[in-house]
């Protein structure tokens, strides 16, 4: 029993290789340490040097594995279906996500018994952490990453790791003892979850430029397309758009990271490239956002309060479009439709701007990830 005063508790935090997946779980993970616990990152991928980027210890799992090489067998970037709107992301998600689970099984199970984690955080589509968490005999919490939510997520992820759990001796995982959600209540796709609390959204440092806090004359829009489907296709599919956006009264910002940004020559003389720049410094002084539908900027742009343009190319993207079309926070297209009118319309309409700040007082409404800490210590205590 504790008397006077919290002990120190070990948490695991176990994602997705994917930075859309991490992301949401570094504010979490900031807050357990700012009070005391102890927080452990295991993933792999371009996760691990992220997590330490982020000033959290971490470990690869599954060192020298290719789970690109599984993202890009499932990956449907364009789309391959006549009606994409359609689709069930956890379902098409659960058989990606439960083969890349298993690549991270074992060493996930090393760790946590040299470890010895008091209570395991995982995020909605990694399987090993329910399997590790069963396997240890320790509490087990599903970590939310945008908009979606279901139950048959983690189910789903067991049906399809079945040789996984025999292999490890473990006859059922139960449902993870807590579910957390970060979407706006008004935005969320799918089953409730046990707790919601405020998404903070969080893009990686890095340095500012000083036009960013230039006084400027003209709106200001931001054009990214995440960081995955620049490495599948590039910047092409944006031809369109960056073509119209020379028509239009506006300074466009490029936000492309290292892969495949044009030459600024190739460019109308209003489309700034950029590089790297946190989405979360970026937004707040853009008027818009004009993105792929990947859900950290989808977060980002809602935490920001800013109208959203948006192109999806595949995966849960189209299903992200549809609830910002839903919920009156922005506009949709295909990335070959996206021309000067439907951008003069995303700076133009007043509707949309007043539906995006409804939404992000929505989310400031929420309770922080620190207001979480108590219950999860609380959940170790069983």
């Amino acid at each position: 029993m504790r008397i006077g005063k919290i002990d120190p508790v070990r948490v695991l935090i176990t994602t997705s290789p994917g930075l859309g997946h991490l992301f949401p779980l570094v504010p979490l993970a900031w807050a357990l340490r700012s009070q005391g616990h102890q927080v452990l990152v295991a993933s792999t991928g371009g996760a691990v040097p992220a997590a330490v980027a982020a000033g959290l210890p971490a470990v690869d799992v599954a060192p020298g594995a290719n789970v690109q090489q599984i993202f890009l067998h499932f990956a449907r970037f364009p789309a391959r279906t006549s009606d994409p709107g359609a689709a069930n992301p956890v379902r098409e998600s659960a058989a990606m996500f439960a083969r890349v689970s298993d690549v991270t099984v074992d060493g996930l199970l090393d760790v946590a018994r040299a470890w010895r984690p008091h209570l395991v955080v995982h995020s909605l589509f990694q399987g090993a952490g329910p399997l590790v968490a069963a396997r240890l005999g320790v509490p087990a919490v599903q970590h939310g990453i945008a908009l979606t939510g279901d139950t048959t997520a983690g189910e789903l992820l067991r049906r399809h790791m079945a040789d996984s759990y025999r292999r490890h001796g473990v006859t059922g995982a139960p449902p993870a003892l807590l579910t957390v959600a970060v979407a706006p209540p008004s935005m969320r796709v799918g089953d409730p979850a046990d707790r919601q609390i405020r998404y903070v959204p969080y893009n990686a440092g890095g340095e500012l430029p000083e036009w960013l806090w230039t006084p400027r004359e003209r709106p200001r829009v931001a054009v990214t397309l995440g960081t995955v489907v620049p490495r599948l296709s590039g910047w092409d599919t944006l031809r369109t758009l960056l073509a119209a956006a020379g028509e239009v009264d506006a300074e466009f910002v490029l936000v492309l990271g290292e892969h495949g940004t044009p030459s600024p020559d190739l460019l109308p003389g209003n489309v700034r490239t950029a590089g790297w720049i946190p989405l979360n410094a970026l937004l707040p002084v853009c008027d818009a956002v004009i993105h792929h539908g990947g859900a950290g900027t989808l977060m980002a742009a809602v935490c920001a309060g800013v109208p959203q343009l948006v192109l999806p190319h595949g995966a849960d993207q189209f299903r992200n479009a549809q609830a910002v079309q839903e919920r009156g926070v922005g506009l949709v297209s295909s990335p070959q439709q996206a021309d000067a009118a439907l951008v003069e319309r995303l700076l133009a309409d007043h509707t949309l701007r007043r539906a995006a700040e409804q939404v992000r007082a929505e989310v400031e409404a929420l309770p922080s990830p620190a207001d979480l800490v108590p219950e999860l210590v609380a959940l170790t205590e069983r």
